[in-house]
């Protein structure tokens, strides 16, 4: 016989003695309770439940909320009864029912070995039942911007699984990969980029690159309705798994016609190649050659005029178009009995015109000051978002205090003119105030302490440094002219920020520390 012993606990619920196989498991966000009935959990049940179960009673069913690894147990050892704490139920709908049972879950200290994705999908339930994502983060005692988060990831299968497999994101960058399941390529660029220390900047750079990005999607699509593999990166040299096209012929001498090579056989390196042209204020297009570009750094001053004859490229409107193209590869060449022939890019000779050679030269050039240009302004909003929440801090990473002091001094003496900087590039004193949360001068009143007082300090420092990274400050840092100058400064700047911060430079700030080639910075 069923024990059902019932004592009054107030007008809140009543305590309940009940036989386990009597309780109805109600839903919980708990998805994996089975597998966590290890045997040392099911014999600290044998000796009885010492922790009441919580449940709600509904048309005679008492159904458990919470503590159903404890009924299960219960159930395994064969328990007679145990303690129920049966609570009213408020709740006049399904919805309303639904938010109350998530919420009880999420509250309970059983939910301390809750899976992230169980979580992820327990706030998910409450905004399905109608909770906004405000009065979610109020319930749950949750930043709303994490309750965006989690609902961002909630429709994500794939990071839901990152999440469980503790890949080492934070809930802001599981939310971020989440908007890419979409495109699986550029959801795996994010993973490694987190390996490395680089996730921020590779968002970013997703995020300025998607009228691209959407372009090269939809060449990929149709090759993979075709049943072709595409990329829209360089593939790593793998000779013997792959090789360019161009590279191969039949062994009767003839070049290898992508025509002729299998489906299975075929990989689809997709590029976009940008194009540039100009427009005036009245809509007209500027010829190229027709512009002084010399004007395009922004490091002159408004007034300066262009060489006679020329335009001045900070009054025209740049406007970009995008050429598809596809490089092939063939994948597992040998087993086609293809082989290895010479090849070469395209040279100059009697049949070429020079002046064709120089123009691609010059084009290709153009697109890598393009793309550095643009990643220096990708990794400025990087910089600017780490050093607003490091800067936040009150006191400064144990053992830095004679670094910091050495690049305070070094600011002042060496670098003092830096303080000055006000331009289209960088204005010193807008950056202090945005990477410190406020006014400087005020800031500085209201501290109380050395400590805080010195990070302050600091801030005005790093803003200083920062007004001078141009977006073209990766140019010229082999040039001895600038030994003492603006070049050193920066480097020192970005060194600093590893060494203090621990921030982790992208491939354009390494060219600007001297630590890479430019032309060594791939394209793509």
């Amino acid at each position: 016989m069923a024990h059902n012993n019932t004592t009054t606990a107030g007008s809140g619920g009543e305590l309940r003695h009940l036989a386990p196989a009597d309780l109805v498991i109600d839903t919980n966000i708990r998805t994996d309770a089975d597998t966590t009935l290890t045997p040392e959990f099911i014999d600290s049940i044998r000796d009885g439940v010492r922790q009441p179960v919580l449940a709600v009673e509904i048309d005679g069913q008492v159904r458990v909320r919470d503590g159903q690894r404890r009924t299960l147990a219960a159930r395994q050892v064969e328990l007679a009864s145990i303690p129920v704490y049966v609570v009213p139920v408020d709740a006049a709908d399904d919805a309303a029912a639904t938010v109350d049972r998530v919420l009880e879950q999420l509250s309970s200290f059983e939910r301390e070995g809750l899976r992230a994705s169980d979580r992820v999908a327990a706030i998910e339930q409450l905004a399905l039942a109608g909770m906004s994502a405000t009065k979610i983060a109020k319930a749950t005692r949750t930043a709303k911007k994490d309750v965006d988060n989690t609902l961002a990831v909630a429709k994500s299968a794939t990071t839901l699984d990152l999440l469980d497999q503790d890949a080492g994101l934070t809930l802001e960058q599981s939310a971020v990969l989440a908007a890419y399941d979409h495109d699986p390529e550029a959801q795996q660029w994010l993973l490694d980029a987190a390996e490395r220390g680089r996730f921020e900047h590779q968002a970013k750079q997703l995020e300025s690159d998607a009228d691209e990005r959407r372009l090269l999607l939809a060449q990929v699509a149709t090759y993979t309705a075709d049943g072709i593999d595409a990329v829209t990166r360089h593939p790593s040299f793998a000779p013997q798994a792959h090789a360019r096209l161009e590279q191969l012929g039949n062994s009767d001498g003839t070049p290898a016609r992508i025509e002729d090579i299998p489906t299975e056989h075929r990989l689809a390196y997709v590029m976009a190649d940008p194009s540039e042209w100009w427009t005036d204020t009245d809509g007209n297009t500027v010829a190229e050659h027709l512009i002084d570009w010399s004007l395009a750094d922004d490091v002159f001053d408004e007034d300066t005029e262009p060489t006679e004859g020329l335009r001045d490229p900070r009054t025209l409107t740049t406007h970009i178009d995008y050429q598809i193209e596809t490089i092939w590869y063939v994948r597992r060449w040998a087993d086609l009995g293809l082989i290895a022939r010479s090849y070469s890019e395209p040279s100059a000779s009697a049949d070429t015109d020079t002046s064709d050679v120089e123009r691609e030269a010059q084009k290709q050039q153009r697109r890598r000051v393009r793309m550095l240009n643009a990643a220096s302004v990708t990794a400025r909003e990087v910089r600017i978002e780490k050093l607003t929440a490091w800067l936040t801090r009150k006191t400064l990473p144990k053992g830095s205090a004679t670094t910091v002091a050495k690049f305070l001094a070094t600011s002042m003496r060496a670098h003092h003119d830096m303080f000055g900087a006000n331009s289209s590039q960088g204005n010193a004193a807008e950056i202090a105030a945005t990477i410190l949360g406020g006014d400087p001068a005020e800031l500085l009143d209201q501290a109380t302490t050395a400590d805080r007082t010195q990070i302050i300090s600091l801030g005005i420092a790093l803003a200083a440094r920062e007004a001078h990274m141009w977006k073209d400050a990766w140019r010229n840092v082999s040039d001895r002219y600038y030994t003492n100058g603006h070049i050193t400064a920066r480097a020192d700047y970005l060194r600093f920020l590893v060494d203090v911060t621990g921030y982790t430079l992208s491939d354009v700030e390494q060219v600007i520390t001297g630590d890479t080639n430019a032309d060594d910075v791939a394209l793509d």
